[in-house]
């Protein structure tokens, strides 16, 4: 069964794609590896922060904010499509595997690989999730992820943007 919605500006209605069960269940489980991810960062950005100081360590705090409301949003949305977020594992077993930050530049890095991946996550998502709504909000926080990686890269005094994402020919 398709859903019309009415159109703005006198354009008539349109028809939405349809989301089959199956698709719904697949979407599912992309969100309930996103929230894993999600959590993961966070436990990295808390261990994280003990090796930082001064603005960086702002950014950190304010990183895991924008993180845990990631969380958030994924698991309402994992409600909305009628499944159960993932059970939440111990700080310890999310750290487990993490590398040993011995000084801020590592805890950067290491912040960096952590974007780096959800990055990576949320690219393959999007390509692969059929709700429409889904789609927006994975976009947002994809968003958001590249923007934190943008601003890492800035604490460890490196280019923020290594290179263009569009490119052109040159003015004649």
């Amino acid at each position: 069964m398709a859903m019309l919605l009415a159109g703005c500006g006198g354009g008539g209605a349109r028809t939405l794609p349809t989301v089959n069960p199956t698709q719904v269940q697949a979407d599912a489980a992309v969100v309930s590896a996103l929230i894993e991810a999600e959590r993961t960062a966070i436990a990295a950005y808390r261990l994280g922060m003990g090796r930082l100081a001064g603005a960086a360590r702002a950014t950190a705090v304010r990183f895991l904010g924008h993180e845990q409301e990631h969380e958030g949003a994924l698991t309402r949305a994992i409600l909305s499509l009628g499944g159960k977020p993932p059970i939440r594992r111990t700080p310890a077993a999310y750290s487990a595997g993490f590398p040993r930050l011995s000084d801020a530049e590592s805890a950067l890095r290491f912040a960096l690989d952590v974007e780096n991946t959800q990055v990576s996550a949320y690219v393959n998502a999007l390509g692969t999730v059929a709700a429409p709504g889904l789609r927006a909000t994975l976009a947002s926080i994809l968003a958001t992820e590249a923007e934190h990686m943008s601003v890492i890269l800035g604490e460890l005094h490196e280019p923020q943007a290594p290179q263009a994402v569009v490119t052109g020919s040159k003015p004649t």
